[in-house]
C-alpha cells in the first residue's frame, strides 16, 4: 500500500509544472495511504515532498 503512494507521488513529480511548483515551494505534495479495513488514513510523515 505504501509503495502505491510512493509511485503516485513520483508520477505527480513527473509533470514539469508540478515539479517546478514544488521546487519553488509554491506547492507541497503529501501521501497518505487509506486503510480500507480500518477506514483510516495512515500518515506518511510530517514533511511534504520537496
Amino acid at each position: 500500500m505504501q509503495e502505491a503512494v510512493n509511485v503516485s507521488l513520483g508520477n505527480l513529480l513527473s509533470y514539469p509544472f508540478v515539479r517546478a511548483a514544488v521546487v519553488k515551494n509554491t506547492l507541497a505534495i503529501r501521501g497518505a495511504p487509506y486503510n480500507f479495513v480500518k477506514g483510516t488514513f495512515e500518515k506518511r510523515g510530517k514533511d511534504p515532498v520537496r
